[in-house]
């Protein structure tokens, strides 16, 4: 750890201590607010009745019980998310205790009580009650200060789902500081959702929307966060995001999630899995590992769906090293996050490099001398390509030619090409161009 991250989090643990001690000091000045009003309430709502120097006397009793039994529960010393329905459970036990404490230190006055025993009751629920709400207001207040720190740094994304995984994946893209996705609107195609609205995200509308909210609202990505949504769903929402020039990524399946949590890591691009419906065929591990495993592998389009997906695979296969070809920085950066936890793009593994560039390509591997490649790298977008057929000739076609010669020139024994279906039967550029290769 350098010395900038010695000093963050330095300062992260200096911010928590600073937080947690405004908290009970917070806390135990509810305690005084709430037994004073209710005495108040109690007595006829006349505060000249209210014995202020005994409730003076029973504060510092009521102020080390909260403060103890808080300490005890979690609750001051950062167990719990702030905020959360974990927290809000350590504070009603922490609040019920104090009361506790509170009524028994207020019992034994038979009379001239410094404060009516009704006092002490209604007291404990006023007290969870401001609590609560100053508890809610301060998470509002961080909240939306993430926004606003997030929002020039972030791609701004529709979110279809306003489930729970739709919540879960808009609760980590605000708090994750390292996340790359600001969520401005919820989609949904439940009615019973229409009017809901999650830390600022309001749901606008179903499916048919998405046009219009991303043109209101600048959006340049959708979530596709229904982690139950079957194929014909997700295909249908990809073409209606491409029409309009969103990014779509897609929230794993339950299954695929490592635990019941949703991180910024695991929304991903959507893979042949999600297009389908169904798992690919299975293959033997063993057979695939035995020209893999302790060999220099290369695999070109690293950072594409289907790109991506080979990575994870083969680095479980213990290459000797995994060369990770795109031209795109952020694809780089996204499949590292993946394999790593972590993407400082500082491994030689990642190389960025365009597969047109016939020379660098045959530079990188004489110097790297891979001994199996992946051929992934194409551009794939079907009605793009109808449009821009040129473009689809210098990637597909004539990229293709320069790794292969590239590979030949470099004794490369093993090449694997990846292809689409519409290379069968070709009926457009991509089809054609995949055909060709």
């Amino acid at each position: 750890m350098d010395s900038a991250q010695a000093l963050d989090v330095a300062d992260r643990r200096r911010i928590m201590r600073w937080r947690r001690r405004t908290q009970t000091a917070l806390d135990i000045a509810s305690w005084f607010l709430a037994l004073a009003v209710a005495a108040t309430l109690r007595l006829d709502l006349d505060p000249s009745r209210v014995d202020w120097s005994g409730l003076l006397v029973l504060l510092p009793v009521v102020g080390v019980a909260q403060a103890v039994a808080g300490h005890a529960s979690g609750l001051y010393r950062g167990r719990w998310v702030f905020g959360s329905f974990e927290e809000v459970a350590a504070l009603a036990r922490t609040v019920a205790i104090a009361g506790a404490v509170l009524f028994a230190a207020d019992v034994p006055f038979t009379a001239n009580r410094p404060v009516p025993i009704s006092a002490v009751i209604g007291g404990s629920m006023i007290a969870f009650l401001v609590m609560g709400g100053v508890r809610y207001a301060w998470r509002l207040i961080l909240d939306a200060r993430d926004r606003r720190r997030a929002e020039p740094h972030r791609q701004r994304a529709i979110v279809f789902g306003a489930g729970e995984g739709g919540q879960r994946a808009v609760r980590a893209m605000v708090r994750d500081a390292q996340s790359q996705y600001l969520p401005v609107a919820f989609l949904d195609d439940d009615r019973e959702l229409s009017n809901l609205s999650y830390m600022g995200v309001r749901v606008l509308g179903d499916r048919s929307r998405i046009e219009s909210v991303a043109h209101a609202l600048s959006a340049t990505c959708l979530v596709v966060a229904v982690p139950s949504a079957d194929a014909a769903l997700v295909r249908d929402l990809i073409d209606r995001a491409l029409r309009v020039g969103l990014d779509v990524r897609v929230l794993p399946s339950v299954r695929e999630l490592l635990d019941d949590e949703v991180r910024v890591v695991d929304i991903r691009r959507p893979t042949e899995v999600d297009l389908l419906g169904r798992h690919q065929v299975e293959t033997d591990i063993d057979e695939i590992a035995g020209y893999i495993t302790g060999r220099r592998v290369a695999v070109t389009g690293a950072g594409g769906s289907i790109g991506a997906e080979l990575c994870r695979q083969i680095s479980a296969l213990q290459p000797a090293e995994l060369i990770m070809i795109d031209r795109d920085e952020s694809a780089l950066h996204g499949v590292q996050l993946s394999l790593e936890g972590r993407a400082l793009l500082d491994s030689r593994d990642l190389v960025l490099l365009d597969i047109r560039d016939r020379a660098g390509v045959a530079r990188l591997f004489q110097e790297r001398r891979p001994e199996v490649v992946f051929h992934a790298a194409a551009l794939k977008h079907l009605p793009l390509l109808e449009k821009h057929p040129v473009e689809a000739l210098k990637t597909n076609v004539w990229g293709t030619l320069a790794v292969l010669e590239a590979a030949a020139a470099a004794g490369v024994p093993t090449v694997v090409n990846i292809s689409t279906d519409k290379a069968a039967n070709p009926a457009s550029v991509l089809g054609y161009s995949k055909r060709i290769c």
